[in-house]
């Protein structure tokens, strides 16, 4: 589990240096809560999208809210901010609202094992403006996730896919079915408290780093 943490902190300190971007990140804590358990969790994410093309770079500030619906659902609402930059239209906007949502449900979970499977659905609206311009950018991610906890840390790694659409002053531009490996990792400083970081890598650049609190 050691030789995982290591690689994972690599991987985030190695993105730090990507210029900044917003990705629809998932967010902590990893994976389903159990029935009538609730997480708040703050986040702020760089990244860098191809949309279609087009290099769409920016930052974000997210809180996101869970609660544990069933022993195999959990749902989740974000809400936040994000700027947006277009390179190729000179477009550097500001702070705009970002809001969104989804869920976990729990695929496969053995008996008293620390391992499980799981899909994260979500959506993610964005706007950015500047001047008399503004894009609009919707998200759609589907990731299937494993994760292992051991102790106060939890781990997870899997795969995503993205479906993007950008609109403004050039039209409507679409990025259908983009997939990337996503990281990650959650510490708990004791049961409730914990730090956060992911980052996705080999199809889209983007790492966050946050806070939460498990009631």
């Amino acid at each position: 589990m050691k030789k995982v943490l290591i690689l994972l902190v690599s991987a985030m300190v190695l993105l730090i240096d990507v210029p900044g971007v917003q990705a629809i990140n998932l967010g902590a804590p990893a994976g389903f809560l159990d029935l009538g358990k609730s997480s708040i969790s703050g986040s702020v994410g760089y990244a860098e999208l191809d949309i279609a093309g087009h290099k769409v770079t920016s930052k974000s500030f997210m809180g996101k809210g869970m609660i544990g619906f069933s022993p195999k659902v959990t749902p989740y609402l974000k809400l936040g901010f994000a700027d947006m930059s277009v390179d190729d239209y000179g477009f550097s906007g500001n702070l705009g609202f970002s809001y969104g949502g989804g869920v976990v449900f729990k695929l496969f979970a053995p008996t008293d094992s620390d391992f499980s499977l799981d899909l994260d659905t979500q959506l993610l609206w964005s706007n950015s403006s500047e001047g008399g311009q503004k894009f609009d950018l919707f998200q759609e991610q589907l990731t299937l996730l494993g994760i292992v906890k051991s102790g106060g840390t939890t781990g997870y790694a899997g795969f995503a896919v993205e479906f993007m659409t950008l609109n403004g002053p050039p039209g409507g531009l679409d990025e259908n079915g983009r997939g990337f490996l996503v990281f990650g990792m959650d510490y708990f400083m004791d049961f409730n408290f914990y730090f956060s970081m992911e980052a996705h890598l080999f199809g889209e650049d983007a790492v966050s780093v946050g806070v939460g609190y498990r009631f």
